[in-house]
């Protein structure tokens, strides 16, 4: 992998712009900002990235507890409320400011910096696409002009997408052009243009698949997309803990303890499931739970453990085999059990591998990554996947069987190689390597395929794609999020209390509607323009 980069330069560098003067420009005119003239080109462009890779972190959290990957406490209004996007608005915003900074320092600087903008143009584009699928209309044609509109219109959701679109459109314009100036990049390391030209044309694959329009994504089935790991979209970390480099998976799950839940309705799917429907019993538990999860007991929750204990209507605690997380809706109280439920394991936060060792992820007694893991942000397997799905619902001229497979097996060797130096065997008397074998990859592949095989209707073949985009999607809340607005996919698992009907869309930060007198607040029922399907179409 080309994107080996370490994060400590990247810190250090963000320490140099939040020590004075900084390109995290407000909203309003910024006095005190860095003005072109002065401003280094990569700092700015590295200030972009890092600013990007915080946001897409930021739409992730709650995402993730609603999409059932974590577990959702109470109901999903405490979930999404008006605070929930408060700071990823603003980063995203100042973010936008720094992209107009950029360009301005192009536009004074003898030949251009058509890569650096190409980039950062890329990352604007994201950002605008993935606001949209949250909270739908949003300021854009008038943001960041204070002078001019200091209270920015919303924009409707369709015509952001369609500026965005022809944005990544132009990112590619300047990424072609080439230049002899190469940007410092954070994301792959030694810059290549052909990988930000495939994650440019991959955003728009995305776009078009939330819209629907199958015609648009055939005509990129000939441009460079992200198909190999090489290409992997990606934000790298190191094990830096000063400067603070980790992964904040890591940091909030390895450093005093597991800090969240994991879903036991994820946990489920991953362990072979339970015999209870709604779940797919496939007799085979996925290659990847050992890594995606980390058990830090040998035993199962009681006593005090074990909150819904006594609850005759309530059986979900426990999923067994030693997988302790909470069933979706649960909030029954929140005992001291940090050091005890299951967490986050070595993939994506560079956690701790699953050897059956079952000590404590604190960082004192278990065997890490220390924190060195990714944000991954759009992968080769989601490519495979999203032609896949655009295959069997929008005609698109494709084989998804094939896809399926390959996002599988991109998922696969992803993940079981994400182990770097850790030792996968336990230390018992007789030691057992526990890393995935290929026996054990190709057996659930083909139990897979061959549920794919015998599915009635390309409905139904359509859920099988869904379901495996949405294991492949771990630590990637936006992905889920979208796929299951969208086709209704994976069944996932019905809250064990009421949880309220599901967010079709993000509230406003309040922050924003405090400010800026032409943002009304919606509510959670509210759909974004894409979202077409009816209410109640998803729980």
């Amino acid at each position: 992998m080309k994107n080996i980069l370490k994060i400590t330069f990247v810190t250090a560098m963000l320490a140099l712009f939040t020590g004075c003067e900084t390109t995290e420009l407000d909203l309003l005119d910024n006095p005190n900002a860095i003005s072109a003239d002065v401003a280094d080109k990569n700092f700015v462009l590295n200030q972009i990235q890092l600013s990007f890779n915080g946001i897409v972190s930021g739409f992730r959290g709650s995402s993730s507890n609603i999409t059932r990957m974590t577990a959702q406490f109470g109901q999903y209004n405490g979930t999404i409320g008006v605070n929930s996007l408060n700071g990823t608005w603003s980063s995203a915003y100042n973010m936008f400011a720094n992209v107009d900074l950029l360009e301005t320092i192009s536009a004074n600087t003898e030949g251009g910096l058509p890569n650096h903008v190409g980039v950062a143009q890329i990352m604007e584009a994201y950002t605008y696409i993935t606001l949209v699928d949250y909270v739908g209309n949003v300021p854009y044609s008038q943001a960041n002009q204070f002078g001019e509109f200091p209270t920015p219109a919303l924009d409707p959701g369709e015509d952001v997408y369609t500026a965005q679109i022809a944005l990544l459109n132009t990112a590619i314009s300047n990424l072609n052009q080439g230049s002899a100036v190469v940007p410092q990049d954070l994301f792959y390391g030694d810059f290549d243009a052909d990988n930000w030209i495939a994650v440019a044309n991959t955003l728009k694959l995305k776009a078009h698949l939330n819209m629907g329009d199958g015609a648009a994504i055939s005509g990129l089935l000939s441009e460079n997309i992200i198909d190999t790991d090489d290409e992997d979209f990606q934000f790298n970390y190191s094990s830096s803990a000063s400067p603070e480099s980790r992964s904040p998976i890591f940091q909030g799950n390895y450093v005093n303890g597991a800090g969240f839940y994991m879903s036991n309705g994820f946990l489920d799917m991953l362990n072979a499931g339970d015999g209870e429907a709604p779940f797919v019993e496939t007799g085979i538990a996925d290659p990847r739970l050992r890594y995606y999860i980390y058990r830090q007991r040998s035993t199962g929750p009681s006593g005090s453990n074990l909150p819904c204990a006594g609850n005759d209507i309530y059986d979900y605690c426990y999923v067994g085999n030693l997988y302790w997380g909470r069933d979706h809706g649960d909030d029954e109280g929140i005992p001291n059990d940090g050091i005890r439920r299951s967490t986050w394991g070595v993939y994506p936060g560079g956690g701790a591998f699953d050897n059956n060792q079952f000590n404590r992820s604190d960082g004192n007694s278990t065997p890490t990554l220390d924190g060195a893991g990714i944000n991954p942000i759009f992968l080769s397997s989601f490519t495979h996947f999203a032609l896949a799905e655009a295959g069997l619902d929008l005609g698109v001229g494709v084989d998804s069987r094939s896809l399926l497979e390959a996002g599988i097996s991109l998922s696969m060797d992803k993940v079981t190689n994400f182990t770097g130096s850790l030792d996968t065997t336990d230390e018992d008397d007789e030691t057992i390597d526990y890393a995935a074998t290929g026996a054990e990859i190709s057996a659930y592949t083909a139990r897979v395929l061959a549920e794919y095989d015998a599915a009635s209707g390309n409905d139904a073949k359509l859920e099988i794609v869904i379901r495996e985009w949405y294991l492949a999607s771990w630590g990637n809340g936006v992905e889920p999020y979208n796929m299951y607005r969208r086709t209704g996919y994976p069944t996932l698992q019905t809250g064990v209390k009421p949880v309220g009907p599901f967010p079709r869309s993000y509230r406003y930060p309040e922050n924003e509607t405090n400010t800026n007198p032409n943002v009304s607040q919606t509510t959670a029922d509210n759909q974004v323009f894409w979202d077409t399907n009816p209410a109640g179409f998803i729980n």
